[in-house]
């Protein structure tokens, strides 16, 4: 104990790094989340799947992935119900963060696959895939 005390920070720097990795790396890969690039899209889009924009209403009115259902992130888990389960489930944000945190809710409901699209929007539109306004 007071090994504890005498290196408190220390202490309280890795419980903070351990919980950090917890949420971005551990806890996803737990709910079967794997990540999609712009091209193993473009290799999907012969394919049903179900794509998931989880931005706020403002940075959905400035621009969409063609095809993309709008649930703010803050709304996922009340309307999981609104995306089918017989299909994949990609989620996409502005930069992956959130989008991430969207597709682990949808994996812990079971969905399966679940993708969280890497880069958010920002690679969508590098990689020109379909946007509308």
């Amino acid at each position: 104990m007071a090994w504890i005390q005498e290196n408190l920070m220390m202490v309280l720097t890795m419980a903070l790094i351990a919980w950090i990795v917890w949420g971005k790396v551990v806890k996803p890969k737990m709910a079967g989340v794997k990540s999609m690039s712009a091209a193993d899209f473009k290799a999907l889009k012969d394919k049903s799947y179900t794509l998931v924009d989880v931005r706020t209403v403002g940075e959905w009115k400035s621009g969409k992935a063609a095809g993309a259902i709008h649930i703010p992130l803050h709304e996922v888990k009340q309307r999981l119900n609104e995306v089918p389960k017989d299909k994949p489930v990609i989620c996409i944000c502005a930069s992956g963060m959130r989008s991430l945190s969207a597709a682990s809710a949808f994996g812990q409901a079971g969905y399966k696959p679940v993708y969280n699209f890497s880069g958010g929007m920002g690679s969508w539109m590098a990689a020109n895939l379909p946007t509308k306004r």
